[in-house]
């Protein structure tokens, strides 16, 4: 749940970026309105309209946004682009807050675009607010990915709003920049790069005077220190030093963010009163400023201390239940799964399953729509239990488990796929693989117990009933190894996949084109061997490979990844219809792809158009017959090859030999290769 934390840190930190929300925003508010309703001029309404936009962010959010699209609509109305690109900058955090992703990207780009316009016009008035702004808004841009765990695309968008920053000499967004590339490499578990970015950024602020940004700096400092280093004295002083300069500046709403993590530091370091005392410090402050998704996160973390603390339920379920309340009048649908899952746990604990049923089913339509695996992966797996162990339900439970695990593989391939493969992989199969002991115990307690009722049914029922039944039990268990079979053969493709992928982005760091050309081969024959598996598990038969349907699609893979869309060569197809087994058919598709590769490499140089064939069948010798053929250059016609180190080739001999084949060099126009297979097994259909 490390992610959750380091996201919700990300989005306090970008509510600090609006400016002017720091002193007395009640008074200033109601001051700007009273000077709004007699205003006439147009762009002096766009400026009141623009700070209450502002100002109106911590307290009413829709209030906000209201007054966002004010001035979008006056500032087109009299062409002032400036307030136009900052009103769209500003809706987009105020719907990001609300996790309404969709709608803040719209407001990031249509931002992004109008300053984009604004900086080819040289020599503005206002350059650098354009300067600012736009950096500002490609930094925002940068956190956005970073909450669809696109780790790629946020780190590109968070280094060039620091290269622009740099550029302009405006540092401020360089500095929040820098504290977001610190929570992208917290999530990668580089703490050393983690700290470096933060001091980084605590330096720029500090260069810049920013004190709000100086108590952001140690704020995070702190988190590092406590969440993620186990170093939580050291942090309580790194959020002191925070507080402090928040104080000074009279940011309750920040303060009271700060006290919630001094809290979860002395929980952490078994100081449960001192624990309670600063998350219901935050949760006044929330109440004061009427910030209801803080007071939220302060009820949440007072409901995790009280179970810890083992307090009654009853109590438990009444700060839980006001939870879910603050949470739905605040649209924080965040801490309403939260609460729902907290509500499933207690009422399970009670022994009150019904109405644990009842939040968890609550908590999944939530968790989907908030694509929070996590919280999904959760839920599904106790509805399981509830539907295995108390209601004994055997149909909703294997529903539920199924869901479960489709939920529970989505974790893998959308917590951070993007940038951390090895240390998410790292830590998914650790956390997979306590709650696969965890099965095991389950189903091993279950598989006892049925083969001592099995027993005592052995000695009462007669023979031909207890025939049926042992044929129903069978086809059960057929039928579950059959879907455990598919999902091993997902997961391995999954895992192909992401070898691809980590090939793929060492290949944009190559610059020797010989070693370029064997790192996208071997991404190629991973991609070929990932192939097989994808049709396993998509397949009808788990243990037989169509082999058209494959060779069809290898083909089309091979002239996509060598860019070859344009019909100048295509690729023809004469093939028997066979089913081969699993061990047949991946060096078969191996070899298929060195083959057709040193095709579409060497035979048609120079835009040359061509033809590549592929022929399978079996001979009347009974053996397997392949035949990749090409008309183009030939042999001799084919360019010079440099640095080859023929791994191909001997690839292609060696896999021959394990299928007991011997490639043979045709005599033709062109390029051919024959080869004859004598170890090869057909599955069964």
């Amino acid at each position: 749940m490390q992610t959750t934390k380091t996201i919700h840190a990300v989005l306090v930190a970008l509510v600090a970026l609006i400016p002017c929300l720091l002193v007395a925003q009640t008074p200033a508010i109601d001051s700007l309105t009273k000077v709004l309703s007699r205003l006439t001029d147009l762009e002096k309404k766009i400026e009141v309209l623009g700070e209450l936009q502002k100002l109106s962010f911590n307290s009413d959010l829709e209030k906000s946004k209201a007054y966002g699209y004010q001035v979008v609509s006056l500032s087109k109305l009299t062409g002032n682009n400036l307030a136009l690109a900052t009103a769209y900058k500003d809706l987009g955090v105020s719907h990001i807050m609300v996790s309404n992703f969709d709608s803040s990207w719209q407001y990031y780009s249509l931002a992004k675009l109008e300053y984009e316009k604004l900086v080819q016009r040289s020599g503005s008035k206002d350059q650098s607010k354009i300067l600012e702004g736009y950096a500002g808004t490609v930094s925002n841009m940068g956190n956005w990915y970073y909450y669809q765990s696109n780790m790629d695309s946020a780190t590109s968008c968070l280094q060039r709003a620091i290269e622009l920053s740099e550029a302009s000499g405006i540092l401020k967004a360089k500095a929040n920049s820098l504290g977001t590339l610190s929570f992208i490499f917290m999530d990668q578990l580089r703490y050393d790069h983690a700290l470096e970015m933060q001091l980084e950024a605590l330096k720029t602020f500090e260069k810049l005077g920013n004190q709000d940004g100086i108590a952001r700096s140690y704020q995070s400092l702190g988190q590092i220190n406590c969440d993620f280093l186990d170093k939580c004295d050291l942090a309580l002083g790194y959020y002191r030093k925070s507080l402090n300069l928040k104080k000074g500046l009279g940011n309750e709403r920040s303060m009271a963010y700060v006290f919630r993590l001094m809290g979860d530091a002395h929980q952490k370091l078994m100081a449960l009163d001192s624990a309670a005392f600063y998350f219901e410090s935050a949760m006044q402050l929330a109440e004061k400023t009427g910030d209801k998704r803080l007071l939220a996160d302060g009820l949440s973390a007072l409901a995790m201390l009280w179970g810890d603390q083992g307090k009654p339920y009853l109590q438990r379920i009444e700060i839980v239940e006001r939870l879910a309340r603050v949470a739905k009048e605040a649209e924080y649908d965040q801490a309403l799964c939260s609460a729902y899952l907290s509500l499933g746990e207690i009422y399970m604990e009670q022994g009150d399953y019904e109405k644990s049923k009842t939040n968890y089913e609550l908590a999944v339509p939530l968790a989907t729509q908030l694509k929070n695996y996590s919280f999904l992966s959760v839920a599904q797996f106790q509805l399981y239990t509830l539907y295995n162990e108390h209601l004994k339900d055997p149909g909703r439970a294997l529903g539920a488990l199924q869901a479960y695990l489709v939920s529970h593989d989505s974790v893998f391939n959308a917590e951070k796929f993007q940038a951390v493969e090895d240390v998410s992989t790292k830590y998914e199969t650790e956390k997979k693989e306590a709650t696969i002991a965890q099965q095991e115990l389950v189903l091993q307690q279950q598989r006892t117990r049925f083969w001592f009722i099995m027993g005592i049914l052995g000695l009462s029922l007669a023979g031909g009933a207890m025939l049926f039944r042992l044929t129903r039990i069978l086809r059960q268990r057929n039928q579950e190894k059959e879907f455990l079979i598919k999902e091993i053969h997902h997961r391995v493709k999954n895992n192909l996949q992401v070898l691809s992928s980590l090939l793929y982005l060492q290949s944009k760091h190559i610059k020797d084109d010989a070693a370029l050309d064997a790192v996208r081969e071997g991404q190629n024959r991973v991609e070929a061997m990932g192939l097989i598996h994808q049709k396993l598990y998509m397949g009808d038969n788990l243990a037989a490979v169509e082999m058209r349907d494959y060779l069809h699609n290898l083909g089309d893979t091979l002239l996509d990844a060598f860019r070859l869309d344009d019909n100048r060569i295509k690729i023809t197809y004469h093939l028997e219809p066979l089913h081969l087994d699993v061990d047949t058919a991946i060096p078969l598709g191996l070899i298929i792809n060195e083959l057709v590769t040193n095709a579409l490499k060497y035979a048609f140089p120079d835009g040359r158009e061509g033809v590549v064939e592929i022929s399978l069948w079996k001979n009347d010798a009974g053996k397997l017959c392949l035949k990749v053929a090409d008309n183009g250059v030939g042999r001799h016609g084919a360019p010079e090859l440099k640095n080859s180190t023929s791994f191909g080739t001997s690839l292609v001999q060696l896999l021959s030999k394990k299928l007991k084949g011997a490639p043979q060099v045709l005599d033709t126009d062109g390029y051919a290769t024959l080869i004859e297979f004598e170890n090869f097994k057909e599955a069964r259909k």
